[in-house]
C-alpha cells in the first residue's frame, strides 16, 4: 500500500470462499487532537478515494479523539461534526453499537474511537463490541467478525523432504513409455509434453504436501513482560472501587517502559545477527520468508545485464546448450514443416534430445535439492 504513514496503516488482505468480498483494505488510523485542520487529515482522505477508484471494499478503525452523538458520544464537538459529514458524503457506514466508552480514564470515559467500512462490507461484518479485556492502554480493545470468508490454508511442497531414490525409480518409469520417434515439430511438442508430465508426476508422488504453519512466536516477549502484564490487569479491576489510580498508572508506565526496552533490544540484536553472517546466509535470511521471486535480468558474458525475458531466455539457452541453434518461426508457420534430426549411435531414432531427457536421473542425483517442478515453470 502507497497510503501508509506515521498517523495511517493500511494493508490489503485477500480471503477465499464465503460470499464476502475477495480482497479487504484493513486501516488503522489516529486523528491527532491538536491537529489545526478539521478531521479527517489528507492521507484519510487519499486512502477513501484510491480504494473508491479501484473498486476495493474498506473498513478502518479510527481514535478519531472526536464528539458524536452517532456513535455514542456524550456529546457533539466541531471536530465530530466536521468527520460526521466526511463520512456520509462519502458514503461511508459508521459501525459502532453500543454506548460502552472506548477511552477510559481515572477521571474521564468517552466514545472517541470509531470504525467505518464501506456499504457492501459493512453487512458482513458482525458482532461489534468493546470488550472488558485489560489493554493496558487508555484506550479499550474493539473485537468484531467478518462473515461470509472462509481462511485459506496454504500447503506446499519442501523438495528436501523428497523421496530421491523412489522419484528417480519412478521417472525411470515414467520415461520408458515415452514415444522414441521424433520427426517433426508436433512430435517433438508431444514429447516435452509426456517429460513434463513424467517429472511432476514423479516429484508429487514422492513429495508430500506441508500444510504452512504460522509463525506466532513473537521474538520480543518475555516472562519479565509477561508477569509486569498481569500486575497492570490486576490492578485494574481496584481503582473502580477504591477510585485510586495512583499503583494502576505506575504499573502501567513501567510495563509501557519495558516493552519498549524489549523491542528495541529485539530489533538491536536482529540487525547484529545479520550483519555477522556470511554474505550468502545474510541475504537467505533476508529472502526466507517472503514468496517465490521471478528473475528479473542475469549477466551476460560481456558483463552487461538482460534487460527482457526474451534476453534471459536466449541466454540460458546458450549456457546450457552450447552449439545450439534458436530456430525461427517460419513466415508460414510450423505446420507441415518436417524437421531433420540425426540418428545417433546406440539409440536407433530416438534423438539426442530425449537421450539427454532418460537420462536426467544422473542430473537429479548430483543436485539432491532442485525441485523438478520449477524446471516446468
Amino acid at each position: 500500500m502507497h497510503h501508509c504513514s506515521r498517523d495511517l496503516t493500511a494493508v490489503k488482505i485477500k480471503m477465499l470462499g464465503g460470499g464476502g468480498p475477495r480482497e479487504i483494505i484493513l486501516g488503522s488510523a489516529y486523528l491527532p487532537y491538536d491537529d489545526m485542520e478539521p478531521p479527517p487529515p489528507g492521507e484519510l482522505e487519499r486512502l477513501v478515494t484510491g480504494c473508491r477508484a479501484d473498486g476495493t471494499h474498506l473498513i478502518i478503525g479510527c481514535d478519531a479523539n472526536s464528539h458524536h452523538t452517532s456513535w455514542r458520544s456524550t456529546n457533539i464537538n466541531n471536530r465530530g461534526e466536521s468527520l460526521f459529514n466526511y463520512i456520509m458524503a462519502n458514503g461511508l457506514d459508521i459501525m459502532n453499537r453500543g454506548n460502552k466508552p472506548t477511552f477510559v480514564t481515572s477521571n474521564r470515559q468517552e466514545v472517541i474511537d470509531i470504525m467505518i467500512a464501506t456499504v457492501y462490507v459493512s453487512n458482513c461484518i458482525k458482532d461489534w463490541h468493546v470488550t472488558e479485556e485489560v489493554s493496558c492502554s487508555d484506550h479499550r480493545y474493539i473485537r468484531f467478525t467478518v462473515t461470509g470468508t472462509d481462511r485459506a490454508v496454504e500447503v506446499y511442497r519442501n523438495p528436501r523432504r523428497t523421496n530421491w531414490e523412489s522419484f528417480r525409480t519412478d521417472l525411470s518409469g515414467c520415461l520408458s513409455n515415452m514415444t522414441d520417434k521424433v520427426s517433426n515439430f508436433a512430435d517433438l511438442e508431444i514429447a516435452a509434453k509426456q517429460f513434463q508430465e513424467a517429472i511432476v508426476l514423479a516429484y508429487n508422488e514422492n513429495c508430500p504436501l506441508t500444510v504452512r504453519m504460522s509463525n506466532r512466536n513473537i521474538s520480543w516477549w518475555n516472562q519479565d513482560l509477561a508477569e509486569r502484564r498481569k500486575k497492570v490487569c490486576r490492578l485494574f479491576s481496584l481503582p473502580k472501587k477504591s477510585g485510586n489510580w495512583t499503583d494502576y498508572k505506575r504499573a502501567l508506565t513501567d510495563y509501557n517502559k519495558a516493552l519498549r526496552q524489549a523491542k528495541r533490544e529485539s530489533w538491536r540484536r536482529h540487525c547484529e545477527e545479520i550483519e555477522k553472517a556470511p554474505e550468502c546466509a545474510r541475504l537467505h535470511k533476508i529472502l526466507s520468508k517472503d514468496g517465490p521471486s521471478a528473475v528479473s535480468s542475469i549477466q551476460l558474458a560481456n558483463g552487461e545485464y538482460t534487460t527482457s525475458e526474451k534476453g534471459i531466455l536466449e541466454d540460458l539457452f546458450r549456457v546450457h546448450f552450447p552449439g545450439s541453434k534458436i530456430i525461427t518461426e517460419p513466415s508460414g508457420g510450423w505446420d507441415g514443416l518436417e524437421l531433420e534430426f540425426p540418428k545417433w549411435k546406440g539409440t536407433g531414432h530416438l534423438p539426442k534430445v530425449l537421450s539427454v531427457m532418460k537420462n536426467c536421473n544422473e542430473l537429479f542425483s548430483h543436485f539432491n535439492l532442485i525441485n523438478p517442478q520449477a524446471l516446468m515453470e
